[in-house]
C-alpha cells in the first residue's frame, strides 16, 4: 500500500507538470512574453525530477506486485497481458522525449518544442491509459453483470447475480450438466461457431478461480457435481480416469482463453464498464494535484520575496494566477463531471461498494442523513431519478460471493463476509469535503484576484493555506485510491477472484515488509530534497541566489 501510494503520489505530478508544461508553452507562443517560457521551462524541470523518482518507484512497487501477488500476475499475464505488454512503449516514449525536451529546451525551434512537449505529454498519458485499463478490469470486469436490480430496487442473489461473462469452448460442453448450471443460476446467452456464451454466477467463478491455483483436479472440484453423468456413462475407463484428474486449471485456462479471444485480447481490458470514467477521474486527479502544488509554491514566493526586482514579481504573479484559475478550473471539472461518472459508474457495476459508500445500513448514521435530501440528491446523482431506490447495504448476505456448496470453507477463506467494510463510508465522504473545501479555497483566490488585481495584496494568511492545500490536495487522491481498493474487497478482480486466491502463500515477515515500507518513505523524502535543492532554490530572485 505505502509503495503504491507513493508511487501515485509521484505520478500525479508526471502526469499533471507535463500537461501544465505544454499548456503554458502554448501560452508564451500566444503572447510572445518571456515569463511564461520561464514558468514552462520551470514547470518541465519539476516534471523530469519526480518522472526519474516515479520510474524507480514504479519498478520497485511492479516487484512487490510480483511477490506478493503472483496469482493476480499470473493471470494477466495470461490472459489480460496486452495493455501490461503495450505499456513497456509508453515507458520507452516517456524515456525518450522527456529528455530530450529538457535537454533541447532552446535548442529546437518553437514548432519542434510544441511537438516535443505534446510527446512528453502523450507518453505519461498512454502509460496511464494502459495500467488504469487493467486497473478498471479488476474493479468491474467486461461482461459483468450486477446484483442490484435498480427498477425493483431489490438484490438478486437468489438468482445468481452478479455473473460474469463467460464463453466455454463447444468441446467442454458435452462435459457439463447444462441443465444443472442453469438451475444454480447460469444463463446460456448464445452460441458461435465454436464456443457457447454463458453468464456465470460469480461465486461460482471465484470457487473455481481458488481451485484451479490450488491446485485441484476435477475429481475434488465442485466440478464433479456439473459433470454431465450421461457423457460419463460414454467413456471408458481411461477416458474418465483422465477426466477426473483433469486440473481445474486446465478448464479454467481453456475457457478464459476463448473469453478474452471473443471479447479481443487487444480490447478487452479497456471495455470494462468503468474504464472510461476510471482514466477520466486519474487524469483530473493528476491536473489537480498539480495545479494546487504550483498554487501553494508560488503563494510561498510572493509571500517570501515582496522586495524582488519587478521583472521576478511579475513572473510570480502570472504563475501565481495561473495556478489558481487552473486549479478552480480542473478541480470543478474532477467533481462536477469525473467523479460524477465515476460516482455514476460504481453505482451500477460494483453497487455492494456503493451500498458501503453510502452507508444504507441501520449500523451506522450516514453522512447524507445530515443534508436536507441528502438521499434524494445522492440517487439523482446516481441514478438520475431522486426517487430511485438506493441499494440496501444490510440486504448483502455475508456469504452472496461464495460458492453454497463449499460456503463454510469458503467464507474461512475471505475472511467471514462478503461485504465490503463501512469504513470506506468515512474515507469516501471525508474526501469529498476536502475536495469541497478545496475547491471553495481556490474560489476565494480567484475572487481576490479578480477584486484587487493584484495577487501581493492577497492577505498573508490565505497565501499561507497554500501549503496546507498542497497536503490536503494530496489527501483526497489517497483517500480515493483507499475507496476503490478497499471498497472492492473481498475481491481482487469483482466477481472472479479473491484476495485469498491473489496474494502469496509466503508472505514475508512483518519486519521485513516494514523494512520495504520505509525505503520507499525514504525515496519521498529525497524527492522532496531534490526538488527543493534543484527547482526551489535555483527558482529564487537572482539577487538571493
Amino acid at each position: 500500500m505505502i509503495g503504491i501510494e507513493v508511487h501515485w503520489a509521484i505520478l500525479q505530478y508526471v502526469l499533471g507538470l507535463s500537461a501544465i508544461s505544454f499548456i503554458l508553452y502554448l501560452i508564451y507562443l500566444k503572447t510572445g512574453n518571456k515569463k511564461w517560457e520561464k514558468l514552462a521551462y520551470t514547470t518541465f524541470k519539476g516534471f523530469v525530477i519526480v518522472f526519474a523518482v516515479g520510474a524507480a518507484t514504479g519498478t520497485a512497487s511492479e516487484f512487490g506486485l510480483v511477490l506478493l501477488w503472483p496469482n493476480l500476475t499470473e493471470a494477466a499475464g495470461r490472459y489480460v497481458y496486452f495493455p501490461l505488454y503495450a505499456e513497456v512503449f509508453a515507458f520507452l516514449l516517456e524515456v525518450v522525449f522527456v529528455y530530450l525536451t529538457f535537454y533541447g529546451w532552446r535548442k529546437f525551434g518553437k514548432a519542434a518544442m510544441v511537438v516535443l512537449l505534446f510527446l512528453s505529454v502523450v507518453g505519461p498519458w498512454y502509460s496511464a491509459a494502459m495500467i488504469v485499463s487493467v486497473n478498471s478490469y479488476m474493479v468491474a470486469p467486461t461482461g459483468i453483470e450486477p446484483a442490484y436490480n435498480l427498477a425493483t430496487g431489490h438484490w438478486m442473489y437468489d438468482q445468481g447475480y452478479p455473473k460474469v461473462t463467460l464463453v466455454v469452448p463447444k468441446d467442454l460442453v458435452p462435459v457439463l450438466n447444462v441443465t444443472l448450471l442453469e438451475k444454480l443460476g447460469m444463463d446460456v446467452k448464445g452460441t458461435t461457431n465454436d464456443a457457447v456464451i454463458v453468464a456465470m454466477p460469480s461465486r461460482i467463478v471465484q470457487r473455481l478461480a481458488y481451485e484451479a491455483w490450488a491446485g485441484y483436479k476435477v475429481k475434488d472440484s465442485i466440478l464433479r457435481i456439473v459433470v454431465n453423468k450421461t457423457t460419463i456413462e460414454h467413456m471408458s475407463k481411461d477416458q474418465l480416469n483422465q477426466l477426473l484428474n483433469t486440473p481445474v486449471k486446465a478448464i479454467v485456462d481453456k475457457i478464459l482463453v476463448k473469453t478474452v479471444e471473443t471479447v479481443g485480447v487487444t480490447w478487452v481490458t479497456f471495455k470494462s464498464p468503468v474504464y472510461a470514467a476510471s482514466i477520466l477521474h486519474v487524469i483530473g486527479s493528476a491536473l489537480t494535484v498539480s495545479s494546487f502544488t504550483m498554487l501553494g509554491a508560488y503563494a510561498m514566493r510572493i509571500r517570501k520575496y515582496k522586495n524582488a526586482s519587478k521583472e521576478y514579481k511579475e513572473y510570480i504573479n502570472a504563475a501565481f494566477k495561473f495556478a489558481v484559475i487552473f486549479a478552480l478550473i480542473i478541480i470543478a471539472v474532477q467533481g462536477l463531471v469525473f467523479g460524477h461518472e465515476m460516482g455514476k459508474a460504481i453505482a451500477h457495476y460494483n453497487p455492494e461498494k456503493f451500498a458501503a459508500m453510502e452507508a444504507t445500513t441501520v449500523q451506522i448514521t450516514p453522512v447524507t442523513k445530515y443534508l436536507p435530501g441528502g438521499e434524494k440528491l445522492v440517487a439523482l446523482l446516481a441514478y438520475g431519478n431522486p426517487n430511485a431506490p438506493l441499494p440496501s447495504y444490510d440486504k448483502i448476505p455475508n456469504d452472496y460471493c461464495v460458492c453454497q456448496v463449499t460456503k463454510a470453507q469458503d467464507l474461512a477463506r475471505i475472511g467471514g463476509t462478503c461485504k465490503p467494510p463501512l469504513i470506506i463510508h468515512y474515507l469516501y465522504y471525508t474526501k469529498i469535503t476536502l475536495a469541497v473545501l478545496l475547491g471553495l479555497y481556490a474560489l476565494i483566490l480567484t475572487g481576490y484576484l479578480w477584486w484587487k488585481k493584484d495577487p501581493e495584496k492577497t492577505p498573508g494568511w490565505l497565501l499561507s493555506l497554500g501549503i496546507v492545500a498542497i497536503i490536503v490536495v494530496h489527501l483526497v487522491s489517497y483517500f480515493g485510491w483507499a475507496v476503490r481498493e478497499i471498497g472492492r474487497k473481498p475481491w481482487t478482480i469483482y466477481g472472479i477472484m479473491t484476495t485469498d486466491v491473489a496474494h502469496t502463500i509466503n508472505p514475508a515477515s512483518t519486519g521485513a515488509v516494514a523494512l520495504v515500507a520505509l525505503f520507499f518513505i525514504l525515496v519521498l523524502i529525497a524527492l522532496g530534497y531534490s526538488v527543493w535543492k534543484f527547482l526551489w532554490v535555483p527558482g529564487r530572485p537572482e539577487e538571493e541566489v
